[in-house]
């Protein structure tokens, strides 16, 4: 038997990899750049049966010369292949080289058995990533009449909101900005305050699930000030929808003059950023440049400068130009199939705040096919990585699923547990632990009864529509139920 049979029985013997770990692709880059291979090797594997084409091929080369795992030609055709056909780097010449020394029958095995883990990897595909709602891709969603959100907050709408109750003030807000990664650009002003954030638009209008994109110096009484300002209600015709949104405050929303004039240190540092990525180009230093000019659109030299220059990183492969070129595209609800595949795209290398956008396009948008099991993998998967927005919607499907196969009332409190100390002011955090108290084993109708009023009560101070809420605890204190203090 030939070397190259004895790998492909080998092959067949065990066949790819398939156990469960959350996607982590670029845990994977930073492990296999230390030499720590058997630690990258299963995050590969994940990345690749989600079909990422960069783990695909790094799995081929790690296959190729035994780098954590023993030598196997047969192993390394198979990914470099999944890999080529999504036009990988040097994928291609690295096959046609290794199958020049292959004889017709050699070729005929190795075609079979790459088509079968094609078919294998196609259908745990389906399992996880969206499939479009091809009915509604003409679709648009208005916002109260109008066809799109303000982007820009200014500063003077929140002049008169700077000092708020203590325990709005001082808890943190019910939202934690660090969400485990760091931010994208490096743009540091310590006066006056610099934020941009992200943002769900609740179909209420509501502002929730705040992250920041950028953030410097003294920001906090914006953001307490944009929690309480609900926007347009997103519709699809007359339903209501939930979408995501961008807000600019304080210096995100001055031109260049005036920084210039006022704020020479913060318009210093758009101009080293801007000679950053002409002097030395790297992918890293181009995608600060976009998100600079996203952020400041007069520094683009030319209209949709910033989208085009993402739009090329994100095919050179840069996981965060991939996020924020589908999110530009679907904020502004145009190429939406574009807009969720790159998203998705960025999922697969297990950036954790495009798994939880992903997560919620699988939840609630229009124009993708809703699946509470999908959206729970992509949820689980960001919340492993420290998204505490992500464990609060774990959580959620584990407590209210429609499919009960989903329901796991002991992951959900152990979720709600770990994220207690900064989702205390969350209204949802609230709800959800009410709903935990009703289905857990030691079943406690008094404190679910509490909490929801508690849940109520902080939603309308914020300007939630809490009538599901309400209606909820009505049908819960219906009949000759009294809540007495022991």
């Amino acid at each position: 038997m030939s070397c190259f049979k004895k790998c492909l029985a080998a092959l067949l013997a065990g066949a790819l990899s398939f156990n469960s770990f959350a996607v982590n692709v670029l845990k994977a880059n930073t492990e296999f750049k230390k030499g720590n291979y058997a630690v990258a090797l299963p995050l590969y594997e994940e990345g690749a049966k989600l079909g990422n084409a960069h783990a695909q091929y790094q799995l081929g080369i790690m296959h190729l010369k035994g780098l954590g795992v023993e030598p196997n030609a047969a192993s390394s055709l198979i990914y470099l292949s999944l890999a080529a056909e999504q036009r990988y780097h040097n994928a291609q010449s690295i096959i046609e080289q290794m199958r020049s020394s292959l004889n017709e029958q050699d070729l005929s095995l190795l075609e079979n058995t790459i088509e079968e883990e094609r078919v294998v990897h196609q259908s745990y595909q389906r399992q996880f990533l969206p499939e479009l709602n091809q009915q509604n891709l003409n679709e648009k969603v208005t916002f109260d009449g109008d066809n799109a959100l303000k982007q820009k907050v200014y500063f003077e709408e929140f002049v008169e909101f700077q000092n708020f109750d203590d325990e709005l003030q001082n808890s943190g807000g019910f939202d934690d900005l660090d969400d485990g990664e760091s931010l994208d650009v490096a743009i540091v002003v310590n006066n006056p305050g610099f934020l941009v954030v992200e943002n769900d638009v609740a179909s209420d209008g509501s502002v929730r699930y705040i992250r920041a994109i950028q953030k410097s110096g003294n920001t906090r009484r914006f953001l307490d000030a944009y929690k309480l300002f609900p926007l347009g209600q997103p519709e699809v015709g007359d339903k209501p929808t939930e979408f995501v949104h961008r807000a600019y405050m304080a210096a995100a929303i001055d031109d260049q003059f005036y920084l210039n004039d006022n704020l020479p240190q913060l318009y210093k540092e758009t101009r080293r950023i801007l000679r950053a990525a002409k002097n030395k180009p790297s992918l890293e230093t181009l995608y600060q440049y976009a998100m600079a000019m996203v952020i400041f659109p007069w520094m683009q030299s030319n209209e949709n400068e910033a989208e085009s220059l993402l739009k090329k990183l994100a095919e050179k492969g840069h996981p965060g130009a991939m996020y924020e070129y589908g999110l530009q595209l679907y904020i502004q609800q145009k190429e939406i199939s574009e807009a969720v595949r790159w998203i998705t795209n960025a999922s697969k290398y297990g950036l954790s705040r495009a798994e939880y956008r992903l997560g919620k396009l699988l939840q609630m948008s229009p124009w993708v096919v809703r699946d509470e099991k999908k959206a729970l993998f992509w949820f689980e998967s960001a919340a492993e990585k420290g998204d505490e927005a992500a464990s609060l919607h774990v959580a959620k499907i584990k407590l209210t699923a429609n499919d009960k196969s989903l329901v796991d009332v002991s992951g959900a409190i152990q979720h709600l547990e770990d994220i207690a100390s900064s989702q205390n002011l969350n209204p949802e955090y609230q709800y959800l632990l009410s709903i935990s108290y009703r289905l857990r084993p030691e079943r406690d109708f008094k404190k679910s009864v509490e909490l929801l009023e508690k849940a109520i009560s902080m939603g309308m101070r914020t300007n939630w529509d809490t009538s599901e809420w309400q209606a909820l605890l009505a049908k819960m204190l219906e009949g000759n139920i009294s809540v007495t203090d022991l």
